[in-house]
């Protein structure tokens, strides 16, 4: 039996502060050797075939009598639906799941139905807080106040976006890792400030498509 421990960060600022840092800290306190904890950048809301690391551990580190063990259930997901999905995969191949932030015991049937239980109350419980951003953002506007998200894209990362892009020949999934922006804001990017179309990614001139 093998303790893999996997921990994640939104993006490359985190990367570097103390979220990541603590996480790992956690794990190795239960035992977990460092060589064996993953470190991923990426959104929880990516499916696992777009966060390579995960998909690594997934399909080619775990094996039958292993034990997955993360800090926080949503470094995993934050969709019930794919979290069960995932859980089933663990669950065939024998391979045991722990959340440090839910009670556990050695029975892994047990783990799996507090897992399931708490994931389902999880994403309802950020479903709610949507729906009050929400409502909190339709009362400034209505008051003049709310300004938006202020963007994140500017000169140096449109710049960069498109060395990776064209220089280096990156796939999507590669240019946010290596920035720390995700991939919704990439595709932005590629197609609303350097004239890629479709989400084929290619120039107008490379298509019969029309500019």
């Amino acid at each position: 039996m093998t303790k893999y421990g996997y921990t994640r960060v939104s993006s490359k600022s985190q990367e570097n502060n103390s979220s990541l840092e603590g996480q790992k800290q956690q794990l190795i306190e239960k035992g977990i050797l460092e060589k064996n904890i993953l470190v991923e950048v990426g959104s929880a809301a990516n499916e696992i075939k777009n966060r390579p690391i995960f998909q690594t551990l997934i399909n080619q580190k775990l094996q039958e009598g292993d034990v997955l063990v993360v800090t926080i259930i949503d470094r995993c997901s934050r969709n019930t639906l794919k979290f069960l999905k995932l859980q089933d995969i663990l669950f065939k191949r024998k391979i045991e799941f722990i959340s440090l932030d839910l009670p556990h015991s050695d029975d892994p049937g047990i783990n799996r139905l507090i897992a399931t239980t708490l994931s389902s109350i999880a994403e309802f419980e950020n479903n709610r807080r949507k729906k009050r951003q929400a409502q909190g953002i339709r009362a400034a506007q209505k008051q003049g106040k709310y300004q938006g998200r202020k963007t994140i894209i500017n000169k140096t990362l449109i710049q960069k976006v498109q060395y990776l892009k064209e220089r280096k020949n990156l796939s999507v999934i590669d240019i946010s890792k290596l920035t720390g922006v995700s991939t919704p804001t990439i595709y932005k990017v590629l197609k609303e400030h350097l004239g890629y179309v479709s989400n084929r990614l290619v120039k107008p001139e490379e298509t019969n498509e029309p500019k």
